[in-house]
């Protein structure tokens, strides 16, 4: 059975410290329930927790580099919340362009091994490289 990367996409940022770690919570329990059910997931929630108090990089570079995870992910499964999230929405908005599938709530995300991902479109051809 092939393994399918899942995007955990949701809000992130938040008024303070308190909000973005609530923010972070709820992100883990999505990627704990998918990978429960057999995705793997992709959770930038967690891989860049908290790194926002220790460098000084704008949100263009955080919402660039998520949104090049996603793009390499075969669907996405949305936290709740998330009609509320500027990044969020502009994910959803490439992911459809994209033709990848978008679970909009994870309480109806399916069994990885039920997946059936669909063709890529405006992808690039992966070339060899020497």
């Amino acid at each position: 059975m092939p393994m399918h990367l899942i995007y955990i996409a949701g809000p992130y940022r938040g008024p303070d410290r308190v909000a973005i770690t609530t923010n972070i919570a709820n992100a883990r329990a999505v990627a704990v329930q998918a990978a429960a059910q057999g995705w793997f997931p992709v959770c930038p929630h967690l891989n860049t927790a908290h790194m926002e108090e220790q460098l000084d990089h704008p949100d263009d570079f955080w919402l660039a580099g998520t949104m090049l995870l996603m793009e390499k992910c075969a669907a996405v499964v949305l936290v709740p919340g998330w009609q509320n999230s500027t990044g969020t929405l502009a994910e959803v908005a490439r992911a459809k362009q994209l033709g990848i599938p978008v679970f909009t709530n994870h309480k109806f995300l399916i069994d990885a091994d039920e997946f059936r991902a669909p063709t890529p479109t405006n992808q690039p051809a992966l070339s060899a490289q020497a």
